[in-house]
């Protein structure tokens, strides 16, 4: 590191995901909304308690000032099936508050090993420069002493140009890797951190239709959509309400005026009765049926996808472990070769490009051994988030 560097923090990756879920903005914008959903169901409630108001005129004239108290009394499950559909869409937003959770958990795991990925592909081209270089050194002194063409040069000037453009790659995924760590983590600044790199791995077993009936009682999206349609019930259930009348309760006091001989004091209940409204109440009923037209084929249309994600998912991470085992044993083969090299080059029976050569395929055999595990990790966590995390969310 420079001189005067801050040192490097190991960083877990239940760190990582710990961070991601303090600091990352998109959790306090699921807060945020179920705060909001909070206080509308507060708002459609507020119509179950008395509403208080004064009215002041000056000069008094007649008995148009005073204080007034009116109180819905019956109004045939208008209120109530409003404040069921606020409470459904609360629900309905506590389930997209964990969505962002799961999604965002599983997206800081992805660009975790993908660092991690990137930092091995990067260290393999490397190597992979360091062996064209020596070739072109070698190629240059052969031409240079007549036992080498212009155009075995030139290959290998091309050969080393393209492992440079390869390295260049894999370093722009490595930053670009660290910066989506960083954006997942809601950090701002440089990328200061050491990640921990296991080759060992946790083996899935699971059975691919219990895996969708799990994920199909688990998966937040679902239950959004469900706490969805319930609101969009409720919602034509008060619609269909708006043909009947409002009884309510009032009761005023009212001041003594220009043209008052004294102070009113009057209570009773009355009769809300809207006659005609240009044909509201039935485009509302209508709108609300398609609403939960819609709600419903969203929720079949969830299933579908979630069923097919999970079975390719399962699918992935076969291929994934298969491929562990295939690039585990190139990695050994690699192994015993670069492990023959170096002898070779001590006893000097092999030149640096001899050992440069095992070195490489060794790092990029390593490389892909690695990629392989983290391949399985990733689709690993996929799959856990496909079948969700279960719970209910209060109401």
């Amino acid at each position: 590191a420079p001189s005067g560097a801050e040192e490097a923090r190991v960083l877990t990756l239940d760190e990582a995901i710990a961070t991601a879920l303090g600091e990352n903005p998109g959790m306090t914008v699921a807060d945020a909304a179920v705060e909001i959903s909070q206080s509308q169901v507060r708002a459609a409630q507020s119509a179950w308690y008395p509403e208080i108001y004064t009215r002041l005129i000056f000069p008094f004239i007649g008995r148009e000032s005073g204080f007034f108290l009116d109180q819905m009394i019956w109004d045939f499950g208008r209120t109530s099936n409003r404040v069921k559909s606020s409470k459904a869409l609360l629900r309905s937003t506590r389930f997209d508050g964990e969505t962002t959770k799961e999604d965002l958990i599983l997206n800081t795991t992805v660009s975790y090993y993908n660092v991690l990925s990137w930092q091995h592909a990067a260290d393999a081209r490397k190597r992979k420069v360091e062996e064209f270089e020596r070739r072109l050194e070698l190629k240059e002194a052969f031409y240079e002493a007549g036992r080498a063409g212009r155009a075995d040069v030139t290959k290998a000037e091309v050969d080393l140009g393209n492992a440079r453009l390869d390295l260049n790659t894999a370093e722009n995924e490595l930053e670009a890797a660290k910066a989506s760590l960083l954006n997942a983590m809601g950090i701002d600044g440089p990328f200061n951190y050491t990640l921990v790199d296991e080759e060992s791995y946790d083996k899935l077993d699971m059975n691919i239709e219990k895996s969708i009936d799990t994920a199909l009682d688990n998966r937040p999206e679902l239950k959004s959509l469900k706490a969805k349609e319930a609101a969009m019930n409720a919602d034509l259930s008060a619609a269909q309400k708006e043909y009947f009348p409002v009884i309510f309760g009032r009761t005023a006091y009212r001041f003594k005026g220009e043209g008052a001989e004294t102070p009113g004091f009057i209570a009773g209940v009355g009769l809300e009765f809207n006659i005609f409204d240009g044909f509201k109440k039935n485009a509302d009923i209508q709108g609300a049926r398609a609403q939960l037209r819609r709600s419903r084929a969203e929720i079949e249309t969830k299933k579908t996808e979630v069923e097919s994600e999970i079975r390719k998912l399962h699918r992935d991470l076969r291929l994934a472990e298969e491929n562990i085992a295939v690039t585990e044993e190139t990695r050994k083969s690699s192994e015993e070769t670069l492990a023959l090299a170096r002898e070779r080059y001590r006893l000097e029976r092999a030149s640096e490009v001899e050992l440069a050569e095992a070195e490489s395929i060794y790092s990029t055999a390593n490389a892909a051994y690695r990629q392989a595990i983290y391949d399985y990790r990733i689709t690993a966590a996929r799959l856990e988030r496909a079948i969700g995390g279960g719970g209910d969310i209060d109401q």
